[in-house]
């Protein structure tokens, strides 16, 4: 007997491509969701890396690395003719020395400490990416190309300097350096500052007074989420001002330093892509710890960590442990825990 040939109808396969559609929406959120817990674990990885291998130099040297070394005569040396010279400067940070104990020996073997970041002879090793130093969340570096570009390698990660700027500013009350009537003559007026890493100063393991566990060591510092393409000129092996893509017309460029954040600005603060918010941080400041008193310094993201993990950021603390820190962080907390010896007191629930 033949029977008729059975098939769906239009009815049937809109209803079945409906629930299709309606399975795909609800796993996409969870597979994004995963992937992202994933890379972030992995970056949690890279910092615990990165600081267990501090904690290792400071074993083998007694003492915590530079944070930044921008001059070749440490500590100041009165018989030296131009002991405070910074031209040109050195600028290597603690990602160049804890490299041998990051297996970055290779790099580490071809780089020359006492030649400044702009030497030719240091341009290979600075070029070599260190995959423990790049966050999976972080978008892909794009190389820039020209005669004078330095080529360096792509980063995420940035040392903590505390709460005091240490890039534009010194502690010199003339101007003139070394300044014997300003603080920190020895070492050209240059700031130590109050977190872990200071400029052209190391700091011992023992002067973390406030408890290894309650002190950041290193954070995130990549790229901002609403950076354009192209913009990709953070680096942590040479500390300092770097000038980006110039974003605003009629102004300087993006300018942030690079080696090191602050934790003067908010957590994950947001980007000024010009001068603006910078001229009415820095410029109303006399001294490094001035600066923390100008409410806009807290936008002034450029000097300050930020993820591209939603909702906060990776930390290693000074013990060797991570941690997630949330956008809504006190701001008062958060600052406490940037500070090596500021005898604050930083609850649980904060």
């Amino acid at each position: 007997m033949n029977r008729p040939r059975t098939a769906f109808t239009l009815i049937e396969l809109l209803v079945v491509i409906s629930i299709i559609a309606l399975l795909i929406g609800l796993l996409l959120p969870a597979v994004v969701a995963a992937r992202e817990a994933s890379r972030r674990a992995k970056c949690l990885n890279n910092l615990k890396q990165i600081a267990l291998a501090t904690l290792n130099y400071e074993s083998a040297h007694a003492s915590l690395p530079f944070g930044r070394r921008t001059i070749s005569i440490t500590p100041f040396s009165p018989g030296y003719p131009t002991p405070c010279d910074f031209t040109p400067q050195l600028s290597h940070t603690v990602f160049a020395y804890i490299w041998p104990f990051l297996e970055g020996n290779n790099g580490y073997n071809a780089f020359n400490l006492t030649r400044p970041y702009n030497s030719r002879a240091n341009f290979t090793s600075e070029a070599v990416r260190t995959d423990a130093y790049v966050c999976p969340s972080d978008t892909d570096y794009v190389p820039l190309t020209g005669a004078d570009v330095i080529p360096f390698s792509q980063a995420s990660y940035g040392s903590n300097n505390g709460l005091h700027e240490q890039y534009l500013m010194n502690w010199s009350n003339t101007g003139d350096i070394p300044d014997p009537t300003g603080q920190y003559f020895q070492i050209c007026n240059q700031v130590p500052g109050d977190g872990v890493f200071g400029t052209n100063w190391c700091h011992r393991l023992s002067s973390i007074v406030d408890g290894t566990s309650n002190t950041l060591l290193f954070g995130e510092t990549s790229r901002f989420r609403d950076e354009p393409s192209g913009s990709n000129f953070y680096t942590n092996l040479i500390g300092g001002w770097w000038s980006g893509p110039n974003q605003v017309p009629g102004t300087l460029n993006d300018l942030r330093i690079t080696g090191g954040a602050t934790a003067v600005p908010k957590l994950n603060a947001p980007r000024d892509p010009g001068t603006a918010v910078l001229y009415d941080c820095l410029g109303t400041a006399l001294y490094p710890p001035d600066w923390i008193s100008v409410p806009s310094c807290q936008n002034y993201g450029n000097m300050g960590f930020r993820s591209m993990h939603p909702g906060g950021a990776n930390f290693a603390l000074a013990d060797g442990s991570v941690r997630f820190i949330k956008d809504g962080v006190s701001v008062a907390a958060y600052r406490a825990m940037a500070t090596r010896a500021g005898s604050e007191v930083v609850s649980a629930d904060q």
